[in-house]
C-alpha cells in the first residue's frame, strides 16, 4: 500500500500533536506529584520551606535581570547540617526534572527565593532552576 505525500504529512502532523499532548500531561502530572508539599529535600532529608525562611534571613542580590531576594544557598546547606560543604558539588532539581550542578563557590553567591527559584548572579540563566524540589549533595 503506497501512501501519497499528503497522507504522510498528515500522519506525521497528527503524531507530533499526540506526542505533544502526552508529554504535556506527563510533565504536569510529574510537577503536581513532586511539588504538592511545602518541602524541599536536601541531601535526602526533607525540610519545610516556611521553617527554613523563618530561620535564615533573606538577602537581596543584583542580577542582570534585576534585584532578586531570597535566602543564601550556602546558609541553606549549612542549615541542613552538611559537615564539609566545600567538599561537594550540588545538583539542584526542579519539579519538572530540570537539573543543574553547581560548585560550593556558586552556592556562596546564589539565593533561593520563596517561590523556589535558585538565582546565581554570576552564572548564565540556564543555571537558574525553578520550582526546586531537591538539592542533591554530590562528591567532587
Amino acid at each position: 500500500m503506497i501512501f501519497s505525500r499528503g497522507k504522510i504529512i498528515h500522519i506525521l502532523a497528527i503524531s507530533v500533536i499526540i506526542l505533544g499532548i502526552i508529554s504535556t500531561i506527563y510533565v504536569n502530572a510529574y510537577k503536581e506529584k513532586n511539588n504538592s508539599s511545602n518541602e524541599i529535600i536536601i541531601n535526602g532529608n526533607s525540610f519545610d520551606i516556611s521553617i527554613i525562611f523563618s530561620n535564615i534571613n533573606e538577602i537581596k542580590i543584583i542580577t542582570d535581570d534585576g534585584e532578586k531576594s531570597g535566602i543564601p544557598l550556602d546558609q541553606l546547606i549549612d542549615y541542613s547540617g552538611e559537615n564539609c560543604p566545600s567538599c561537594f558539588k550540588y545538583q539542584i532539581i526542579g519539579s519538572d526534572g530540570y537539573k543543574q550542578t553547581v560548585t560550593w563557590q556558586d552556592m556562596e553567591n546564589g539565593v533561593l527565593s520563596l517561590d523556589r527559584i535558585a538565582f546565581f548572579p554570576h552564572l548564565a540563566h540556564p543555571f537558574w532552576v525553578r520550582d526546586i524540589i531537591e538539592i542533591e549533595v554530590k562528591k567532587i
